[in-house]
């Protein structure tokens, strides 16, 4: 049976970039009022994964890779990604319109 320290990096190691991909594609996928709000909890969640993972990075610990790669991906994703409501704006428009 795996001690608590041990157990502590087991979780820190899986749960970061399981919480950061949640909440992009909570984000991304939401519309109306849910999106403003899963937006909201993106942000949040997003400043919470930059300082864990400067911490992480500034000490040296073994999952400095797996945390730059989950803000790296909740980054590129939110820029590259296209939200439902950008999908839904471009259904209505007219070829001409493009």
């Amino acid at each position: 049976m795996p001690d608590l320290p041990q157990l502590t990096l087991i979780m820190d190691a899986l749960f970061l970039p399981v919480v950061g991909m949640a909440a992009l594609l909570f984000a991304k996928l939401s519309t109306g009022s849910r999106a403003r709000k899963a937006e909201k909890n993106f942000y949040v969640i997003l400043v919470v994964v930059t300082l864990i993972t400067l911490r992480t990075v500034i000490l040296c610990e073994e999952v400095w890779l797996i945390h730059t790669l989950t803000l790296a991906t909740m980054i590129v994703g939110a820029l590259w990604v296209p939200g439902q409501d950008s999908l839904l704006a471009t259904d209505g428009a007219t070829p001409a319109s493009y």
